[in-house]
């Protein structure tokens, strides 16, 4: 509901005018953020308010809780992105050029907003206001990647194609996060 509502209201605000591609990567990334940092948080707060979260340690390895949550989250921000993407071409009229390397930086984006959504939903579910913590936690740890994406992104928007290092870049941090999360999960979800 979050996407469709940020998306109309800017649509309706603007009244069909043009956006420039640089504008339209950032409102589509910022929708997906928020939309991202709206569900994901919950992820191990269901866990620990339904009492499970005792048994997820007794049967099984912190990695395996990990990569679990992480197909999790993963599936969850590509079904939503599924969704926002034909809105935000229908609503703001975009021309996707090239869909290959637009798809590419999707994935590659969404892959580290769950990533790191992961991460932090295991450090805040003890704390109070687990949501607000949750953003101020994940934001400046997904500026990095939030502004690769963007970038590449009005790249493509524009007709553009993104330059290798970009990709190189996302797909890195991608992998050092993924990496950072097989390392210190286990100290992260501990009570």
């Amino acid at each position: 509901m979050f996407a469709l509502t940020a998306l109309s209201s800017v649509s309706m605000a603007i009244a069909g005018a043009a956006l420039p591609p640089e504008l339209a990567a950032v409102l589509l990334w910022v929708v997906l953020f928020f939309c991202a940092m709206a569900g994901l948080a919950r992820v191990f707060v269901q866990e620990q308010e339904a009492g499970t979260l005792l048994g997820l340690r007794l049967y099984a390895t912190g990695q395996v809780v990990f990569f679990g949550k992480l197909l999790f989250n993963l599936a969850l921000l590509c079904g939503l992105a599924c969704l926002v993407v034909p809105l935000f071409i229908i609503f703001f009229a975009v021309e996707v050029g090239n869909w290959l390397p637009f798809i590419t930086i999707l994935a590659l984006g969404c892959a580290g907003i769950a990533t790191v959504s992961t991460l932090t939903a295991a450090m805040v579910m003890y704390a109070q206001g687990k949501n607000a913590i949750f953003t101020v936690l994940t934001f400046p740890v997904l500026l990095p990647q939030f502004l690769s994406a963007i970038g590449a992104t009005a790249k493509i928007l524009s007709g553009d194609i993104p330059e290798l290092s970009e990709l190189v870049f996302m797909a890195g941090y991608d992998t050092t996060v993924v990496a950072a999360g097989v390392l210190l999960f286990d100290y992260l979800w501990q009570d």
